[in-house]
């Protein structure tokens, strides 16, 4: 199996969408808090990190969404219909 463009742990949402249609991705988690969400789908690692879904203008980064029902929406788009959600609370401090 390969990885992104440049041999990164991102994906784009068209080759996310081909691998769900051959069975090679089924699960998805997002993972953020309050307007940073992230995509990243679970059993498949490269290079001992998970595939995070990146966008077509920033194939080499992270794509963040600024709200879960975007992640959602994406994933949907991609082809998953199942995907886990786990938020992650900011400390006051920062």
């Amino acid at each position: 199996m390969t990885s992104d463009l440049n041999g990164g742990n991102c994906i784009l949402s068209s080759m996310a969408k081909e691998r769900v249609k051959i069975g090679t991705l089924d699960q998805a988690q997002v993972v953020g808090a309050k307007g940073k969400y992230t995509v990243f789908f679970d059993g498949i690692q490269w290079k001992g990190e998970p595939l995070v879904l990146s966008s077509s203008r920033q194939p080499y980064e992270a794509r963040i969404f600024k709200s879960l029902d975007g992640a959602i929406a994406e994933l949907l788009r991609i082809g998953l219909n199942e995907a886990s959600i786990k938020i992650t609370a900011k400390k006051e401090n920062d």
